[in-house]
């Protein structure tokens, strides 16, 4: 009998071959997206404010593992720091106060 490798292979050995590429596309991603961030570290500390981000926000994303895409450290920073810049609305009132208004009395 001929039986191809791939037609034998167990249920198992698929499952961990289809884990293997995964893991070895992510990798791959994340190198690339790497590769990005390091032409961030290229701007000027003006052109990552206008992106929201610091220079150290690229350092600590670059410190990262390999394994670990640091573009998703950076999107979960950019978003912590629009976060803090916002304006807390919370001690406002629910409504607007508008002072009421007595029609004026015409004298004849």
């Amino acid at each position: 009998m001929n039986r191809s490798a791939l037609s034998s292979m167990t249920f198992s050995g698929m499952a961990a071959l289809g884990q293997f590429a995964r893991a070895l596309t992510n990798l791959v991603k994340a190198l690339q997206h790497r590769r990005e961030v390091k032409h961030l570290a290229e701007f000027d500390d003006r052109m990552l404010k206008d992106i929201g981000l610091t220079r150290s926000d690229v350092t600590s994303a670059l410190d990262e593992p390999f394994t670990r895409n640091p573009s998703w450290v950076l999107v979960r920073t950019a978003e912590r720091h629009s976060r803090a810049e916002r304006p807390d609305h919370s001690a406002r009132s629910v409504r607007p106060v508008v002072p009421m208004v007595t029609p004026i009395k015409r004298c004849v």
